[in-house]
Formats: C-alpha cells, structure tokens, sequence
C-alpha cells in the first residue's frame, strides 16, 4: 500500500512538497519521476517483494520487464510506459503466468509490474482481470495518454481536478491542495455530510476536485489536455433471486481470506468478537499460526464487547491485544483526526480504528477485517426497521395511532416514528433511518441534494434497494474511508474479505429471505458458520462498533464538547440557537443527539485545519 500523486506539467518543486504531504501513506520508500508533460510520484509501504526491485515510479517494456532508478536503472530508456500504483493485486501470480507464455518478461515479485503488463495485453479492459483494490496511474508514452483506474469497491482512495487543461491527481485530498487548487468550499457538499456524517462520492469538501468513482477508468489525452472516457468498467450488481451459484459460500470466503494473507510482512486481524472478525479469525487460524488479533475494551459496559472477542481469541489461540479506550481518547483524537481526514467526516467509529491501528502497527503492517458483509448480506437493524414502517403504513390510520401511543413509551422516538410514517418516498424514508440527525425534528434536511444518488437504490426487491444503496455509497464513502485512513495514519495496510468482488455477485443472487428471517440479519451467512462458530457469536445481538459519547457529552467530555460546538469558529454555518436546544435535550437526558455534536465538532476542526 502506497500512496501516490501525479499532474500534467513540469514541476519537481511542487511534486515533492505534495508528495511528502502523504509521507505516512508509505514510509518505506519515496520515488519521483519527472518530463516535459509529467510528473509522477509515490511514497511506498513495502508488502510484496520489500527489496529496491519494487521501487516506483515503475517502468516496464515487454522485452525487458520492470525497471525504475533503483533496479535495472539502464533499463528505463527502453520503456514506454511508467506507472504510480497503490494497492494489491491478489491473483497477480496467475495472471503473471499468462503473460509469461505470452512472451512478456517480469523480474520482480511485484504485482506492479504485472498491472502495465496485462495493460499492453488487454488495454483498459486488463483491470477486469484484477482481483484486488487499487489506484494506479498509467503513463502511455507511445499513445502520449495517462490510463487511470479505481477497484470495483472503492478500497483505495483517489481524487482528482480536471479543469482549464490541468489534470492532477492523488491518493489524499490535501496532495491536490498542495497543487495551489483553490479553497472553495462546496456548500451543497458539506449539507450532505450534515445529512449522512460523510460527503458521498459525487462531491468533495472542496469545489472542482473529484472523487474518483470506484469501479471506474479514466483516459487522459496528454496532447489535448482533455479527458477522453471516464467510465465504469464493472457495475454492483442489482440483486436478483433465483440464480443459483455454483461455489459454496463458505469455500469462497475461505478462499478470499487466503489470498488477502499473501504479504512478505507480518499479518493480523481486527477482531470485534461480532459475527464477521469471528468469520476471518476462523479462516485466518487455519493459514497461520501464532496469528495476532486486536480489539477495543471500552470503559462503559453497554458498549464493551471485549469478552466476545476473548472467546475467539482463545478458540483460535491467537496472540490477542486489547486496547483500553476513554474518553481522553477523544479528547486527544479530535484535533488529530481531521490531519487524515481531509474531508470532514463524522463516523465516530473512526476513533477507536484509529487507535486499534496505531497498537496493530507495533506488530503487523497488514491487517484483515470483516467490513462490508453487513451491506451484502442484510446485517443492519435499519433493514428490519424499514420494513416495520413498511408494515405499519399498510395499517393506515391503525398503524399512526400506534406511533402515537408509542409517545407514552419514549416521546422522542414516537416523533420520528411518526414522521417516517407521513413520508410516501421511500428512498427518503430510508435516508431519514440512515441519517444519524434525524431524530424527526421538521427542519431542512437537504433531501433535495441526495437525489443524485437515488439511482443506487436499485433492485427488484425493497431490500435489494436498501443493500445496493448502502454497497454503492455509504460503503465506499463512510466504512473504507475510515479504514484506509485509520489505518495508512499508522502504516497499516486493511485488506477486506467480505467484498472480494465475487462474493459481492455472490450475495446478489440470494433472495431477501436468506438474507434476513424475521428479525434475524445475514440469516445465511450465519447458518453458514453454524458448525465452525459458537452460536453465543453468531445469534447474540448485533452491536456497531459504538463510541460511549451519549455518556461522555454529558460527563467527563461535557467542557470539551461546548467549547468545540459553541466556540465561533468564523464559518457561520450552524444554527446556534438551535443546536442550544439540543444540547439542553441531551444534558436533560430527553434524547441522545450526540452523533449532531459530534459532526459540528469534526466540521469546526476541519474548518480550523484546512480552511482557516
């Protein structure tokens, strides 16, 4: 894992100021590479082949295989081709063997190489092949082209900005910045992130750059200055019901996990003691010994699942760490955090990954966990929410006057109930469940701003809607954000199971019904590791990876939070006599709205960071 930046001038001074401003993506190794018409750069974590025959910028020609200006350097003028890369590419050695009988020469254990290879072989369509997550950048000097990609699922961040003739790109949004891009916040950007506690991927925090799509290419002509073709070259696939698979689930999560264990460096896992890290700790045991795991005991009871991963730990005998959080954690974090996150981002979750990562990192650089299968496999409780409210809008005037009685239960859930219940859209309904700010206050959400993105929640069943959604956008721009950035903060390269590509085309072919069974979520997945996992893992109920912030605002982080929420930071975004309102609210303990406190103070910091 690396991370990696490039533009389409001349400029080495510039290069190397936006470079090093990654230089915690990959303190391995940095390479530069600089003509009149580009200038590329990398900064490298060494995994596969640790030795200087992985140094990039990478070049390669047919004939003669891989070179850069630490390895077979007297080979780099024979090249036509130069290559920035981060990521991995799981089944390079099968593919490598293909092009070998095709006369293609290969002298590393790179899987760099063997991506410019399989692209003088295939062209664009070589990314097909891949099992893997990546960005990479292909500088085509014959065809005087750069060739651009992003995985299927979104693994590896990439951002670009394309505008008057200029193309740059990056890992990070702050290597564009470096780029003398101007700071102008998007506004439309920064509601939606106030909507959902992330900024989707048709925007970033600042106008003109560009998330770069997963799943998609991009051709750039270095003769015109212009974009030639940014497109999809692999789309989720919509669920659909009565196809019948033919491989096991189980053979091929196994399978999965295998191939994400390949490193010539130590690898451990994150380990919950929820139904997912037991899955990967279940397969990792049988491909390692001595394996090091690691989770979070957290200081409040309600949110401490630390014996459920004991109980792994000790199954699978592997050398398990637990990392003590509180809330000093947050305290000290929260100035930090937005250094990583150059988009305001409100996942609190964020926190403690950020510290599971920074102890893994004294013992691994490569690190295995079970994100992704609750999107796939129907595992949040917001599905089974969403078809309660379904279920009661039938019910007609019956079902709103058993939301009105529920009032005498808990007032404030009674409201959002309520509401969801007036709403006929269902692609809003389900955005006000998934919002973590709705709590059915009538105020502004900015719905408006998300119809964009509507065309994700896609299939022929209503759960099929919600799952392609949360695949296509809360995935790639809440869960693996956190993760990557969590994770490279520390050098900790994150491999996913869960969404190699073929098992999301595998949990498509499942019917809602496997999926979920009255309120039980990833009915099959579990039934599945019934006779490999204690059911006290697998059927106990599903707990997110919670942060104690209800607590903390209103106890040992209550000063902080008011001088982080209320301090006039100059943006004049918030309604400050509103958000009062809900701070009283929750000191009074009427609601919780910590998940809104916790957004406004990841937005002031970010403001504090990068704009002010």
């Amino acid at each position: 894992m690396c991370g990696i930046v490039g533009f389409n001038w001349q400029d080495e001074i510039l290069l190397k100021k936006a470079n090093e401003i990654i230089s915690h993506r990959g303190p391995d190794d940095e390479g530069y590479f600089v003509d009149t018409k580009v200038s590329m750069a990398q900064k490298r974590l060494s995994i596969l082949d640790i030795s200087d025959a992985g140094h990039q910028p990478m070049f390669y020609h047919q004939s003669h295989g891989a070179s850069s200006e630490k390895h077979n350097k007297t080979n780099v003028e024979f090249a036509k081709y130069c290559i920035v890369f981060n990521g991995e590419i799981y089944n390079f050695h099968e593919i490598r063997e293909q092009l070998r009988k095709k006369n293609y020469a290969f002298n590393t254990e790179c899987d760099t190489e063997l991506i410019v290879a399989a692209y003088i072989e295939w062209g664009v369509d070589c990314v097909n092949k891949f099992n893997g997550m990546w960005a990479f950048c292909i500088y085509d000097m014959a065809e005087n082209i750069l060739f651009l990609s992003r995985d299927r699922l979104g693994i590896k961040p990439l951002y670009f900005y394309a505008k008057n003739n200029q193309l740059i790109f990056g890992s990070e949004l702050k290597t564009i910045l470096a780029s003398r891009v101007p700071k102008n916040i998007d506004d439309e950007a920064i509601r939606l992130f106030h909507v959902l506690k992330f900024i989707p991927h048709n925007k970033s925090a600042i106008k003109d750059i560009t998330k770069f799509r997963q799943g998609n290419n991009m051709t750039y002509s270095l003769t015109n200055n212009k974009i030639i073709s940014y497109e999809s070259y692999w789309k989720l696939p919509v669920n659909k019901t009565n196809t019948k698979p033919n491989v096991q689930l189980y053979d091929l999560i196994d399978n999965a996990v295998k191939l994400r264990m390949l490193a010539d460096v130590p690898v451990g896992a994150f380990l919950s003691g929820g139904v997912d890290s037991s899955i990967i700790v279940h397969h990792m045991s049988k491909y390692t010994q001595n394996l090091k795991t690691f989770s979070i005991k957290f200081d409040y009871a309600e949110y401490n699942e630390s014996k459920w991963a004991k109980i792994i730990a000790d199954k699978y005998k592997t050398d398990h760490h637990e990392i003590e959080f509180s809330a000093k954690d947050v305290e000290k974090l929260a100035d930090t955090l937005p250094s990583y996150f150059d988009e305001p981002f409100g996942d609190y979750s964020m926190i403690p990954t950020y510290l599971v990562s920074q102890v893994a990192s004294k013992y691994v650089t490569v690190c295995l966990s079970g994100t992704g299968s609750d999107e796939l496999f129907g595992g949040y409780s917001r599905y089974s929410e969403f078809a309660k409210i379904n279920k009661l809008r039938k019910l007609g005037s019956a079902g709103k006057l058993l939301a009105y009685f529920y009032q005498f239960y808990d007032k404030n859930k009674s409201r959002k109930l309520r509401e969801l219940l007036n709403e006929s859209d269902e692609f809003t309904r389900y955005i006000k469940i998934l919002s973590p700010n709705f709590r059915g206050e009538k105020h502004d959400y900015h719905l408006d701003l998300l119809k964009p993105l509507e065309r994700y929640f896609n299939s022929d069943t209503k759960l099929g809607k919600l799952l392609h959604f949360d695949q296509a956008v809360y995935l790639p721009d809440d869960l693996l954000v956190k993760e990557d950035r969590a994770g490279m903060a520390h050098q900790i390269e994150g491999r996913i199971p869960l969404i190699d590509y073929r098992l999301v085309e595998y949990a498509a072919s499942l019917t809602p019904e496997q999926k979920i069974k009255g309120s039980e979520g990833k009915y099959f997945l579990k039934n599945t590791y019934a006779k490999h996992l204690p059911s006290e893992i697998l059927f106990r109920p599903k707990k997110g990876f919670g942060v104690p912030l209800e607590h903390y605002f209103r106890n040992e982080l209550r000063t902080f939070a008011e001088a982080s929420i209320f301090t006039d930071f100059g943006h004049n975004y918030f309604d400050i006599k509103y958000i009062k309102a809900l701070w009283s609210d929750h000191q009074k303990e009427r609601a919780d709205y910590s998940a809104i406190f916790w957004n406004i103070i990841m937005y002031n910091k970010w403001y504090l960071k990068w704009i002010k």
